[in-house]
């Protein structure tokens, strides 16, 4: 059995929230880190960590009493897990990631964003990249049966050659938000290279150091080009959609996973027909957090597809954060098109909202 522990016991570490369980569709669960962890077959659920001793006892009741810490140190070295999940804010996310990396864990499952600077992403670049080491991401719509499947009808040609993917998300914020959607429009260009990013905010709250970004900013709009000039678009449309154009059609996931439907053009009618495809009723392979999960496992059990595909991941976990990045210096230069060159390596973002950081 593998040993696993989940770090952080609150809503996506431990409790997936009421609101969730009531309005997502099937293939979102299960959620929670642990929870994802407790269903799998090859996996034991060995630590708990939470600084909040009334989150940690609560997580313990409801997962069959685990061994409970206070702290990372000590869970790494007294349960010495190799798969965690970690869940926990993003300030101090990196330094977990390391000190677990250091006391011999190599299968990490991280709640997004990655973390708060460009420094942090620097470091943890060649970490996450050993050939040794696998990772995945809270932004798991891209291991969910219905995504995968609307990408296949585009590599199989169903809408022509792809020109735009769209991520209508709603008015969110750059790091409660928008890692979903950056990771979504990574995972449809499939490999291609980033050339530009584009962006405009609402309001960005100076920090107290050069570079520092306090608050977490709504995004109004925002575009990544790519090498061939596929560009992914990311506004303030309600509908939680993906939509996939091509030159002889659309393909569009609907509600969160809900239906996929199609628009394709027919004879010599100008119009494109739209017929909605019913979400699967029988899926392949696990679903929600379980499938980043599972996937981890596979790698940790040296399946070569299954670490071929983490490549596939962690590569994209990463440019994901430097498109973050991308965005602000993208809006501090009026909206220009920038590169990554364009980021200024002093940026940081602690992501406060009120009281509290994403």
């Amino acid at each position: 059995m593998i040993a696993a522990a989940v770090i952080g016991c609150g809503r996506m570490g431990a409790f997936t929230s009421d609101s969730v369980r009531r309005y997502a569709p099937d293939c979102w669960f299960p959620l929670a880190h642990a929870e994802a962890i407790a269903a799998h077959p090859d996996v034991t659920l060995a630590g708990l960590c939470d600084p909040v001793a009334d989150n940690l006892a609560r997580a313990q009741a409801a997962y069959g009493n685990p061994a409970g810490y206070a702290d990372v140190a000590t869970l790494a070295a007294e349960v010495a897990p190799q798969l965690v999940g970690i869940a926990t804010r993003t300030i101090g996310r990196a330094e977990i990631i390391k000190t677990l990396f250091d006391r011999g864990t190599r299968a990490f499952h991280i709640e997004k964003p990655l973390c708060t600077s460009v420094a942090e992403l620097d470091a943890l670049t060649p970490l996450l990249m050993r050939d040794d080491v696998f990772a995945t991401y809270g932004s798991v719509r891209r291991f969910f049966d219905i995504y995968a499947r609307a990408l296949a009808m585009v590599h199989d040609g169903a809408i022509g050659d792809l020109l735009e993917i769209r991520l209508n998300f709603g008015p969110g914020a750059l790091y409660w938000v928008h890692p979903h959607a950056i990771d979504l429009i990574l995972f449809a260009a499939v490999g291609r290279q980033v050339s530009g990013v584009q962006a405009r905010f609402e309001a960005i709250e100076p920090g107290g150091q050069p570079g520092e970004v306090a608050n977490d900013p709504v995004l109004q709009s925002a575009t990544i080009w790519f090498d061939d000039g596929v560009a992914g678009h990311i506004g303030r449309a309600p509908g939680l959609d993906m939509i996939l154009s091509g030159t002889a059609g659309e393909i569009a996931v609907r509600s969160d996973g809900r239906a996929i439907e199609i628009a394709t053009a027919r004879g010599d009618d100008p119009y494109l027909v739209r017929e909605t495809i019913d979400g699967p009723t029988s899926v392949s392979g696990p679903q929600g957090t379980l499938a980043p999960i599972s996937q981890l496992v596979a790698c940790l059990q040296g399946d070569a597809d299954a670490i071929a595909a983490n490549r596939v991941n962690k590569r994209d976990i990463l440019t994901g954060q430097r498109i973050a990045f991308a965005m602000l210096a993208s809006h501090a230069r009026g909206s220009a098109i920038v590169g990554f060159d364009a980021i200024d390596p002093a940026t940081s973002v602690l992501a406060r909202t009120g009281g509290n950081y994403a």
